[in-house]
């Protein structure tokens, strides 16, 4: 019975396993040990660390009903949802439930990756073939149809989310939709199975990624538009998009995404595709809205073409006839096609990098369509679908040997295209070093603390997470079942959590270890604590530690970063930001605790500038500061300032005010009183 299982899917499995190997030349073995999770923590991106710690809090935290994806120990005291650290909710709650018998540290995004590519290896093939009618007795073909695989196993999208987004990474949801789509009158005979089977997708999209809703929506549109032509009836039509969208919403609730704290909408704003970026490369206006299909899968579309062009020369096909026997299938294909534009271009029209113009959008649509704001992915539909069809194409129109070679040099073409990014990650993921401890944590009185019994909780004194130190002292509450009052999160309200946070110092708990981390060491008089300095971080207790005390420095001062200010018409340097004419650089943004603060400014040209300071929330009013200079010369610019109450997201202004460049060395902030 296995045997002939195993020979009925082995097409399947083959290109199962070409994405098997895929993963395992570019990854390596050792992101698929479970307890090995250094390698996701040193990555440069937060990303990956967003995602494993956000399972590591979940974990640890209470279970309260009816929220079962609910995260209390995150962003303590206040509830999020394991769905806002995109750490895959159905495997967080799988290893939740399975937590006792798992070892202290635990991931599963290794595994996750290996399934992701083959997965996407295997469905790929068993749609080729279906496209291609391809019979498991035709070997060539079949071969043909594991190498067009390889095309979609190398699909950009898949190799670029790949631990870097890594939910976003199942794109093989997508094909698993296409597929369910394809075999329809086979599979879903009924409309309770189709019912059925449509609302396990919308289980396993809301328990992935949100983001994979409107995509296989816009499939499961297609089925309904195919039933509807067929005359299947309302229900048909209806009952499985309803159960779609009831499915998913019910995860949804239980997961506590209508329940959780700080959960807002990304930007307000669409992110959209511009189409011909499918085919062309360069035309994406950032890395979030590249939806190139690859140069292999472009080459597959060249190929589709030609051969379709030499079929029909030939008489081999009947255009007319071929739209006639299909029209039902092509009708529906081109609804989901056409939506998908219209929802990935988003309301700012662009193609071929030239803005056509901006569609105005009713406010509450705008509210709900910002949930999906880099609406750019959703073009990765059009993508798969594109490439599919021409390696379908190809697939049919071409004899099996010649269909074997020309789709495996559409798939070699494709790693091609994209030899760089792949050159990355093969050294990245076999460096020694990737899977080193890294951690700045290095005192052994870090794990005293921990086994002390004294601590419960670690708090930050602000809402920032730009720091190394933030993903490694978070890491270390993870890892110690303590709680943490700051993370960072997908749809955040990043301004609630900053006054939040900051509002939380005002009451202190003898449970809770205080950490103040770069410009917070400015408020470190602010508040009744014993103060220590474990690795270089000042950490505060509200009772004495048997550690040395930190002593109070001469001058609280903190030299701002200026490689991460945001400069117009000018460079950011090794030696600081040079400014030309028109140019204006805004500081990184600090929170700073009520007092009273001098600002020195170093370099040159300051007489031809204009200098100010601003706060304000996040799309919210902006406002200056009043302030005095006390020091005013070319080379050096000193203001002080006093505040009542927390300044949220601080900053420093500079601004040419002629043609005379003006360079930037250094911003030290001191607070004085």
């Amino acid at each position: 019975m296995q045997k002939t299982a195993i020979r009925a899917y082995r097409w399947p499995l083959t290109g199962a396993l070409l994405g098997a190997l895929v993963f395992v030349a570019l990854y390596g073995f050792r992101v698929l040990d479970p307890t090995c999770v250094d390698w996701i923590l040193n990555n440069p991106s937060p990303d990956p660390s967003q995602h494993y710690l956000g399972w590591a809090f979940f974990r640890n935290s209470a279970v309260r009903l009816p929220y079962l994806g609910a995260n209390y120990s995150v962003i303590y005291p206040y509830r999020t949802s394991i769905l806002f650290t995109d750490s895959i909710p159905l495997l967080a709650l799988l290893g939740k439930l399975l937590s006792p018998i798992l070892p202290g540290r635990f991931q599963y995004f290794g595994w996750w990756g290996l399934l992701c590519y083959a997965l996407q290896g295997g469905l790929a093939q068993a749609i080729l073939a279906r496209l291609g009618r391809v019979r498991p007795d035709k070997t060539a073909r079949c071969w043909a149809s594991v190498a067009g695989a390889g095309v979609l196993v190398l699909f950009p999208a898949l190799t670029m989310r790949m631990f870097a987004h890594t939910a976003l990474a199942a794109n093989w949801l997508v094909l698993l939709a296409v597929w369910l789509w394809l075999q329809s009158d086979k599979l879903l005979p009924t409309t309770r199975r189709a019912c059925l089977v449509w609302a396990g997708m919308g289980i396993l999209c809301a328990g992935i990624h949100l983001y994979y809703l409107p995509m296989v929506g816009l499939v499961l549109l297609g089925y309904a538009v195919r039933r509807g032509l067929q005359k299947r009836g309302v229900a048909a039509v209806v009952l499985p998009v309803v159960c779609f969208c009831a499915a998913a919403l019910a995860e949804l609730v239980a997961l506590g995404a209508f329940a959780s704290n700080f959960a807002g909408y990304s930007n307000g704003y669409l992110n959209g595709a511009d189409l011909l970026n499918l085919v062309v490369p360069g035309l994406a206006a950032s890395w979030e809205q590249n939806v190139y299909i690859g140069l292999g899968a472009v080459l597959a579309l060249g190929l589709a073409v030609l051969c379709l062009v030499v079929a029909c020369v030939r008489g081999r096909v009947r255009l007319a006839e071929f739209f006639r026997r299909h029209r039902i299938w092509l009708v529906a294909g081109a609804v989901v096609l056409v939506l998908d534009a219209v929802a990935a271009m988003g309301n700012q029209i662009t193609l071929g990098g030239k803005s056509l113009g901006t569609v105005p959008i009713p406010q509450f649509l705008m509210d709900f369509w910002a949930m999906f704001s880099s609406c750019a992915r959703l073009a990765w539909l059009a993508g798969m679908l594109l490439a599919l069809l021409a390696c379908g194409a190809v697939l049919r129109l071409c004899g099996g040997r010649v269909a074997a070679v020309l789709l495996a040099v559409c798939a070699l073409v494709q790693a091609y295209g994209q030899r760089d990014e792949l050159a990355k990650r093969f050294a990245q993921y076999h460096d020694p070093e990737t899977y080193a401890d890294q951690s700045l944590l290095t005192d052994p009185a870090w794990e005293e603390l921990a086994q002390s019994g004294q601590f419960r909780h670690l708090a930050f004194a602000s809402f920032d997470f730009e720091h190394d130190e933030f993903w490694d002292l978070a890491a270390f509450a993870a890892d110690h079942g303590w709680t943490s009052n700051s993370f960072y999160m997908g749809h955040m309200d990043g301004n609630l959590a900053a006054v939040t946070l900051a509002g939380e110092m005002n009451s202190l708990s003898a449970d809770t270890l205080y950490v103040f981390v770069d410009e917070d060491e400015l408020a470190r008089d602010s508040f009744g604590l014993y103060y220590y300095r474990l690795n270089g971080i000042l950490i505060g207790s509200v009772e004495p530690l048997d550690l040395p005390q930190d002593p109070a420095p001469a001058a609280d001062a903190r030299s701002m970063d200026l490689t991460m200010s945001d400069v117009t018409n000018g460079t950011v340097t090794a030696n600081g930001v040079e400014l030309g004419a028109g140019g204006e650089m805004l500081t990184e943004s600090w929170m700073l605790f009520p007092g009273t603060y001098s600002v020195t400014l170093t370099g040159s040209g300051f007489d031809h500038s204009y200098i100010y300071a601003r706060h304000g929330l996040i799309n919210q009013e902006t406002y200056k500061l009043d302030i005095e200079f006390t020091g005013i010369a070319p080379e050096t610019m000193t203001f002080i300032f006093t505040t009542g109450e927390p300044l949220y997201y601080w900053s420093t202004a500079v601004h040419t005010l002629d043609d005379t460049p003006i360079t930037v060395t250094g911003i030290t902030v001191e607070k004085t009183g």
